[in-house]
């Protein structure tokens, strides 16, 4: 228990709360920066877990239908449902490619697929330069508070005359505000962005992979119309680069 019978942690509430509302103006605008970054942060960190774990169930449905031996122009048309699933947009955008007759060899194909992949990337990627943003410069926003108010502490004593802590103390207290509120936006932003950034780069594996065998699978498709009779190697020739829109 605190003074007079009031618990503890109300006493510092209300101290903090206290403590704010007397702050300068720098500190206070120092203060509502690190608020917007701090709420700007989080909302990117829960909107990217919400969005890969969706994903994630979505990826799994369409590789269980791919691998189901359904024809890729089925997978194409039918899974346009699967929209957060990065297998199923890659192959409707190959399939799209192909019809449009960018890929008309198996050169192109991986080309294609490798920017297509690169861009799915890429879209993964977008907002995360705002939480390295947050965890490198909130603690710097927090220590020029820090020093600021420290200063001011310094100035109030040569003023007054005086280096008790009843001079020095609320200013001190005003100034290490900042520092609490900095490390509060900074902390969550480098674990966030951490952890973003190794689901994305397990997420780019399997794309890869995945990628991998889509390339192969289309190329390999021409294999089996290669006339009786022809030339084997003319007709693996032919396999690697050519394409066939049929196959889809």
């Amino acid at each position: 228990m605190g003074i007079e019978g009031i618990p503890i942690f109300l006493q510092v509430s209300e101290s903090f709360s206290e403590l704010i509302s007397h702050a300068g103006t720098l500190a206070k605008s120092i203060l509502i920066i690190l608020l917007v970054l701090s709420v700007v942060s989080w909302t990117i960190i829960f909107e990217k877990f919400r969005f890969f774990r969706r994903s994630d169930r979505q990826s799994k449905r369409f590789l269980s239908l791919f691998n189901g031996g359904r024809s890729l122009g089925e997978l194409a048309t039918g899974t346009e449902k699967l929209s957060e699933s990065a297998e199923a947009n890659l192959l409707r955008a190959v399939h799209g490619g192909i019809e449009r007759g960018e890929c008309t060899s198996a050169g192109l194909l991986e080309k294609y697929l490798e920017s297509k992949v690169t861009g799915i990337v890429s879209e993964w990627e977008s907002y995360l330069i705002f939480l390295s943003t947050t965890a490198t410069i909130s603690p710097f926003l927090g220590l020029l508070g820090t020093v600021w108010g420290i200063m001011s502490s310094f100035l109030s004593m040569g003023v007054r005359g005086s280096a008790s802590l009843y001079v020095v103390g609320p200013g001190i207290a005003e100034a290490l505000i900042t520092t609490i509120f900095g490390l509060g936006a900074a902390i969550p932003a480098v674990i966030g962005y951490n952890y973003i950034l190794r689901v994305i780069r397990r997420k780019e594996d399997q794309l890869v992979a995945f990628s991998a065998r889509l390339h192969g699978r289309l190329v390999e498709a021409d294999y089996p119309n290669t006339a009786p009779g022809s030339d084997p190697k003319a007709a693996q020739d032919k396999a690697g680069n050519n394409v066939v829109t049929s196959s889809l």
